[in-house]
This record gives structure tokens, C-alpha cells and sequence, in this order.
């Protein structure tokens, strides 16, 4: 049985796709199967594919184009590693990288999955995501917190909780939250062992508006996770005050306001960083009221002058920040 399965679903990735495969096979812990989920490509993919012969690789080409958790979850159901891999066909996973991670979960029996930092190729992109697992939970409050395709992690955590295809394409942070909520613990290696690869032809840049409404929807079960009222604090507020998409009527945004204030009396029952989070709730309480003033009628002047007020209150840092934006 191999130590580790590696999880590379394809979908007409053929300028990438070599590369992605030898990035795995010239790994120096060399203990895995490479499962290769092929969904459909019509690009050549497939003929790239079929030109590996490595003994470790299980190629599966599937007989419709069912998507891409669909074919992560066919993949996790095959998977006979102690570990799993994930990696994506556009990027590329530097030779260390499946040694390291399988060292560090062995020398940490507590955290369930583990991620890496990454070079970024074709942009600016820094990801500066947080190491420890009090730390990740924070993060995940304000966004992803793990690059998707560096994580490596128990192949029992994966078979239990899998990915929730009606979370596509948001499927990674949906997961990650699930699995803090049921105190999975989660870790980022601090060194770049993969190659992030951005271009044009992304999930991220093809299905965004898609992405925000499913991360939104796992952002606002995680916070759920404070205990708040619900009665008091309805999904609607809540949901636009975590994540605004639209201007709240003074009434809502006083509403809005008391709901973050209440989380700063229950956050003490919770086993997270909690210098961290008055810095997350202060930002978003910032991001909150800003959207507010940017959207909102410039002429009521009654309730500009509130927001402002609010936002002075918050921090005269971030009031200064929010006249100078």
C-alpha cells in the first residue's frame, strides 16, 4: 500500500499538464499513487496523460463532465494512502514537498491537514497565510487560509468530510471550515514548496461572483460557531454584515454594529488567537462601514455622519485610513 495518494483532477490543462505530472513523479519521498481524474478535456490533455508511464500513476477518464469536486471525491473514495496529496494541473510541486509534510504530520499528530506557502507565477500574489492552527481559524473568519493545492493531510480526515459539491467553486474554503469547526486542527508550513500558477482560465477569475456567494454562505456557518443569538441576529444581517453586498437602512446597521459587539463578550469561551481576532473583527467591522459610505446616498448627511462616527470609534487609525481612501 502506498504512504501517500496524490489527488490531480485534470480538465483541459494542456499547456500545464506535463509539468504538473513530472513535479510529482520527481518527488524525493517517492511512497505514492498519483490518481489522475480527467474530466472530459476536449484540449489534448488526455494524450499528455497517456505519454507517463509511471507504474504509480492511475489515470481515470471520466464519461462525463461532472466537475471538479466530483472528481476530487471519485479520487478520495479510490485513495488506499496513509496521506493525501492535493495538487492541481497548472502547478507545480517543488521535489521536497511530500517529504516535508509527511515529516512535519508525523512529528504532529494533532493536525489533521498541512499547507505550504508558494511561489506565485503569472502575478503579484502574496499569500502570507498564517502558521498555527489558533491562528488559521482566525484567518478563515476574513477568507482562505491554506493554498489549496499545497495541503497534505490524514487520508481519514478526507474520506470523512470530503468536499460538498454544492460549494463549488469555493469547495476548499468550505471545507477547511467545516473542518475547524469540528476542531480539526490545520497548519501552514512556513516555506514555499509549491509553484501557483495564475492565468486567465482559473476557477477564481471564470466563476467568481459563484465563488463569493458559496464562500459566504461557509463564512457565515463558521461564524455561527460564536453561539450568538440567531433570533436576535438573523442569517440575512448577518451574512451582509460579515460580507456586504449591499447598503444597510440605519436601523440594520445599528443592528449590525451591536451583533460584532456581542462577539467580543462570547469570543472568550472560544480556544482561538484572540489578539488575532479583535484585529479580524475590527476589520470587518471597517469594511463594513466603509461599504456603507461608498454606496450609500452621499446626501443623507445624518447618516453619513453616523457611519463616521462609528468608524472613529472603531479606531481614529482606521478613521484617518478611511478619510485618506
Amino acid at each position: 500500500m502506498p504512504k501517500i495518494s496524490v489527488l490531480l483532477p485534470v480538465y483541459n490543462a494542456k499547456a500545464f499538464i506535463a509539468e504538473s505530472i513530472q513535479s510529482i513523479l520527481d518527488q524525493t519521498e517517492p511512497d505514492f499513487e498519483l490518481l489522475i481524474v480527467d474530466d472530459c478535456s476536449t484540449d489534448g490533455s488526455i494524450e499528455i496523460i497517456d505519454s507517463f508511464k509511471d507504474p504509480r500513476i492511475i489515470f481515470h477518464k471520466k464519461k462525463r463532465n461532472s466537475g471538479y469536486t466530483e472528481s476530487l471525491n471519485w479520487a478520495i473514495d479510490q485513495a488506499k494512502g496513509e496521506y493525501i496529496a492535493r495538487m492541481d494541473a497548472d502547478d507545480v510541486s517543488l521535489p521536497n514537498r511530500f517529504e516535508k509534510q509527511l515529516k512535519f504530520l508525523m512529528f504532529n499528530p494533532d493536525i489533521s491537514i498541512c499547507g505550504t506557502d508558494a511561489f506565485v507565477r503569472g502575478g503579484n500574489l502574496i499569500f502570507n497565510y498564517p502558521q498555527t492552527p489558533k491562528a488559521i481559524f482566525t484567518n478563515l473568519l476574513m477568507g482562505n487560509s491554506l493554498i489549496h493545492p499545497s495541503i497534505f493531510g490524514r487520508s481519514e480526515i478526507f474520506k470523512k468530510f470530503k468536499y460538498d459539491r454544492s460549494k463549488e467553486p469555493a469547495e476548499d474554503y468550505d471545507l477547511f471550515t467545516r473542518l475547524v469547526i469540528e476542531n480539526k486542527r490545520l497548519a501552514n508550513i512556513p516555506e514555499k514548496l509549491l509553484i501557483y500558477r495564475l492565468h486567465s482560465e482559473q476557477t477564481s477569475e471564470v466563476r467568481k461572483i459563484k465563488q463569493i456567494q458559496s464562500a459566504k454562505r461557509s463564512m457565515l456557518q463558521l461564524f455561527k460557531y460564536f453561539n450568538y443569538d440567531q433570533d436576535l441576529y438573523p442569517d440575512s444581517l448577518v451574512s451582509n454584515a460579515i460580507w456586504p453586498e449591499r447598503v444597510f437602512l440605519r436601523p440594520e446597521l445599528i443592528q449590525a454594529i451591536k451583533w460584532y459587539a456581542s462577539l467580543n463578550s462570547l469570543k472568550k469561551n472560544l480556544d482561538i488567537d484572540h489578539s488575532y481576532l479583535n484585529f479580524v473583527l475590527k476589520r470587518k467591522r471597517y469594511n463594513l462601514l466603509k461599504f456603507c459610505l461608498k454606496h450609500g446616498n452621499s446626501r443623507d448627511y445624518g447618516y453619513n455622519f453616523y457611519v463616521w462616527a462609528q468608524l472613529f470609534r472603531l479606531s481614529p487609525k482606521m478613521f484617518v485610513k478611511g478619510l485618506l481612501n
